[in-house]
């Protein structure tokens, strides 16, 4: 019996993490642009949605905090090669239920934006 509950705990504790780690693949993407113009597009992205409300920025580090549904969400850049830059977003409160849904709106805008209106390297 003791056999039993112990491998149901496992098995539960295996499908959560598992849902968890797909909800993190969905709130980062890399893109093959520089940090600069990614920001750019990032804070462009989310002050169009009017959803969004936009708390802190920080250029220097590379993060935007904002609001969404009460809840804050910070959304970080990391470069990662001198063309690839790495966005991530996720919640603040460690709550994931709508973390990747936002971080995807997120992306399709970015992505919408870089296709048709391509901008220039900040310098």
């Amino acid at each position: 019996m003791k056999k039993n509950i112990s491998s149901i705990i496992f098995s539960l504790f295996l499908l959560s993490s598992l849902c968890f780690a797909s909800i993190l693949d969905n709130s980062y993407k890399i893109y093959s642009k520089d940090a600069d113009t990614l920001f750019m597009s990032a804070l462009s992205a989310i002050n169009s949605n009017p959803r969004f409300e936009i708390t802190e920025i920080q250029s220097r580090n590379g993060y935007i905090l904002f609001l969404y549904n009460s809840k804050y969400y910070l959304l970080t850049l990391t470069k990662r090669y001198q063309n690839q830059t790495e966005i991530k977003i996720l919640p603040q409160n460690s709550d994931y239920s709508l973390g990747s849904d936002v971080a995807q709106s997120i992306f399709a805008s970015i992505d919408i934006q870089l296709r048709t209106q391509p901008m220039e390297q900040v310098k």
